[in-house]
């Protein structure tokens, strides 16, 4: 695969700028709109619950980056693809919940997704508004993306946390957080510290845009 880099990238799909983040995040300025997916806030303290050690500073820290992105676009609105808590109620959404107080002006949509159990009282405490798809423009905004008929709109999606193998010297490779553009799907990397990856295979026609540190990578998949 072939490799550049740069801080952000502004990429055109569907008639429209979108500006990929290496926070793993998209912002559609046209719609002051900042995008992101599978957070899965609570994960870590879902985990200690049962005994598994797992690092207690990474609920802060995703909400300390959120912050910086709505400070650094001013977006009128927060679209979250699904997956914003992990499971069932613990003290890492009362965290969440004082920071939401940080910007009482921001619109916040979930689109909600698999792991978005908790009751509606906690959204409503929180301001979110939630939906199951949402419609913008030619843009469809969905947690997971089940592949069917072609429709007049391009999906934007997370749940599947892509990553992708880069060659480095040798015979070795890393494994990075990547975008997937296609024609008709807009696949973003999760934007959680504590989420894992999946391997994806990329077509030769697709659009493949690593996270490496604080950069964007364009990856061009090469035939064998």
């Amino acid at each position: 695969m072939k490799v550049s880099n740069t801080e952000t990238l502004n990429v055109h799909v569907a008639g429209s700028e979108l500006t990929l983040h290496p926070e793993k995040a998209i912002y559609w300025d046209e719609e002051k709109l900042l995008i992101v997916t599978d957070i899965h806030m609570g994960k870590s303290g879902h985990f200690r619950k049962f005994g598994i050690a797992a690092p207690s500073a990474i609920n802060k820290k995703n909400l300390n980056r959120l912050s910086a992105l709505i400070l650094q676009f001013e977006p009128k609105e927060l679209l979250i693809l699904g997956d914003l808590f992990h499971s069932e109620i613990n003290k890492d959404w009362l965290e969440f919940e004082n920071w939401r107080k940080s910007f009482p002006d921001l619109e916040f949509t979930l689109v909600t997704g698999n792991h978005d159990i908790l009751h509606h009282s906690f959204y409503d405490a929180g301001q979110i508004q939630t939906a199951h798809s949402l419609k913008r423009g030619a843009f469809t905004f969905k947690h997971h993306h089940v592949k069917g008929p072609e429709s007049d709109t391009v999906v934007v999606s997370g749940h599947i946390h892509p990553a992708v193998k880069v060659k480095a010297r040798g015979r070795q490779s890393i494994k990075v957080p990547c975008f997937l553009i296609k024609n008709n799907h807009v696949l973003l990397p999760a934007f959680g510290e504590f989420t894992g990856t999946h391997i994806i295979k990329p077509d030769e026609t697709d659009r493949i845009y690593g996270v490496v540190e604080k950069s964007i990578i364009t990856i061009k998949p090469q035939l064998p």
